[in-house]
């Protein structure tokens, strides 16, 4: 690919999978749910048979929260991307991922009433906030195992209910899989005006590189213990 600039639509293709994991419409939203025994720091011993959660998936409040704000995330971004697109074009869009991200992730968590944000690949993060940590981290190399091992990366989707600290009710993560989009701002090449604007706000850049099909992260949530909710530790 040479440098010359790009269509728009290929940079707010790049920007939403940067910062999304499950983007209304994608394939990811029929991603099945694979649930995973919970990884804490450090791993917790097995369950005994009376501390096994028996709540019906299809009808958990939980994951539907978690599902719920994670779509809430991605949509909303998606749609100030494409207004910035329209007034400002690249280098515009590029910023709203830098400034605005941040505050739609503090009002969809304020109104979801969980935690969410990305994480990325051990030493491949856009931003030092998103290098991931425990529990995260172990998830992702499971994803990374799948992925090798012939799996969409798209695909890959873990839901934790099980030996989750105290006051956590599940944790929910789906993968960020390299769409052809993506290349603009996150293959091997990437066009010059993109760059110096992404160089500019992210000076530690390391999300460079990536090819069609890659792993590049996760979104995660986390939802909180509550009234309204099952899981955590018994």
């Amino acid at each position: 690919m040479n440098k010359r600039a790009f269509p728009p639509a290929a940079l707010a293709a790049c920007l939403v999978f940067a910062t999304t994991a499950c983007a209304p419409g994608t394939d990811q939203d029929a991603a099945p749910e694979r649930p995973m025994q919970a990884q804490g720091d450090p791993l917790p011993p097995p369950a005994p048979a009376s501390a096994t959660s028996t709540t019906d998936p299809a009808t958990d409040p939980a994951l539907d929260r978690a599902k719920a704000a994670a779509m809430a995330f991605s949509g909303q971004l998606r749609g100030k991307l494409q207004a910035a697109m329209q007034a400002g074009g690249p280098t515009a869009a590029v910023e709203v991922c830098h400034a605005e991200a941040p505050a739609i992730a503090d009002a969809v968590m304020a109104e979801h009433g969980v935690r969410l944000g990305r994480v990325a690949l051990p030493g491949r993060n856009r931003h030092p906030a998103q290098a991931a940590q425990d529990w995260q981290l172990l998830t992702l190399d499971l994803f990374q195992q799948r992925v090798s091992g012939g799996e969409a990366a798209a695909d890959q989707v873990a839901v934790i209910r099980e030996h989750l600290p105290d006051g956590i009710a599940l944790r929910m993560m789906r993968g960020i899989a390299t769409e052809p989009g993506c290349l603009a701002c996150h293959g091997s090449e990437v066009a010059e005006p993109v760059r110096a604007a992404i160089a500019e706000r992210y000076p530690d850049d390391h999300a460079t590189g990536f090819a069609v099909g890659d792993l590049r992260g996760a979104l995660w949530v986390e939802v909180p213990a509550d009234a309204g909710t099952t899981g955590g530790t018994p």
